[in-house]
């Protein structure tokens, strides 16, 4: 005779069986409801959008995208996925990219929607919903293992010599279905011409991140911007700006607070040809803690970008399209490691299609 052990549950009755049992049930009933409403959120979305993309008449700007990104350095090797493809289905236009990956990171891919539809609402008022629902598969771990959904709605005022806009985001992020985090925001923009072809612009928004896993992952931000556009010669311009930006976080070492001037310009020297520039000076204080001062750092970030981007068939007649770019950036810090300059030049030769 062979005796094997036998697991069993422990059996309970009464009152404390059933109050148990209402547990359970109110825990998987809360569970199915957020997954019930996170779905209808998804679908009302994904509607809105969609239903916005239904006017295919001629000279009409389908805006919902189909898109497609992988990030895989074996795979960015062999294939040159850093220009991004856009593709044409059923008259919905499908953006297909990918990117190099950082470190040791698993391969993925990420697939889904988005889109946005402008509204005329009169008076020189307009509203403009913008949504994107994505899915994304990791290397390695569950099918359909995160996934995202938000949108913002932009109020906009638009008179002849200035304007006015208010933009509130909303966005979830999810992992295995279950709710990781949310973002909010809420950011504004005024515009204003004052002649002899210079717009002022002034911008400010607030930014707030509440995690249901890591409570320290939950932050705020907050950043501004004043600009001086002036105009230049066949739809050139040239800008100068200041602005600042602070994240603050459960931890010390989470603090930031960046501010700086900086300049960039556009220029547009021939049919299908024009050239992109900018230079910023960047004052970065980190790691701000009152008990200890050794853990503050202090930064200084110089950032070059030079872009230009040729469309031949503009002048040629021939498919084809050039764009090249060049990234500086030197940081000078007071930490024990200062990092070493980096550059990064990209040179694009591409087949219209």
């Amino acid at each position: 005779m062979v005796s094997r052990l036998v697991a069993a549950r422990p059996s309970y009755s009464g009152r404390r069986a059933s109050s148990l049992l209402r547990g359970e049930t109110t825990g998987r009933v809360l569970l199915r409801l957020r997954r019930v409403l996170l779905c209808a959120l998804s679908l009302y979305l994904t509607f809105i959008i969609v239903s916005s993309a239904q006017d295919t008449s001629a000279g009409a700007t389908q805006p919902v995208t189909l898109f497609l990104n992988i990030n895989n350095s074996q795979l960015a090797d062999r294939v040159d996925l850093s220009q991004k493809r856009r593709l044409n289905l059923a008259g919905v236009p499908i953006l297909v990219g990918g990117n190099r990956q950082n470190g040791d990171a698993a391969p993925s891919i990420a697939a889904g929607i988005a889109g946005g539809y402008t509204f005329d609402l009169g008076n020189n008022l307009s509203l403009k919903p913008s949504g994107v629902l994505s899915r994304t598969h990791i290397d390695g771990a569950d099918l359909l293992s995160g996934g995202g959904i938000g949108g913002n709605v932009a109020l906009q005022y638009q008179a002849s010599r200035g304007g006015l806009l208010l933009r509130p985001v909303l966005y979830a992020t999810m992992q295995r279905d279950i709710l990781e985090r949310m973002d909010y925001a809420l950011d504004g923009e005024v515009w204003q011409a004052i002649g002899w072809g210079m717009d002022l612009t002034a911008a400010l928004g607030y930014s707030r991140r509440e995690s249901e896993l890591l409570s320290t992952d939950d932050r705020e931000g907050s950043y501004g911007r004043l600009g001086l556009k002036i105009g230049l010669l066949d739809s050139s311009n040239l800008e100068l700006a200041y602005g600042f930006n602070t994240t603050k976080g459960t931890l010390a070492s989470q603090f930031r607070f960046n501010q700086g001037p900086s300049m960039s310009t556009h220029l547009a020297l021939a049919p299908g040809w024009q050239i992109d520039g900018g230079y910023s000076l960047l004052a970065v204080e980190r790691g701000y803690d009152n008990r200890d001062t050794d853990a503050r750092r202090h930064d200084m970030r110089h950032r070059l970008h030079l872009a230009s981007d040729w469309a031949i068939t503009s002048t040629t007649g021939a498919e084809w399209h050039i764009s090249a770019g060049y990234d500086y950036e030197q940081t000078f810090t007071d930490g024990p490691m200062p990092p070493p300059p980096t550059h990064r030049a990209l040179v694009n030769f591409a087949l219209n299609f």
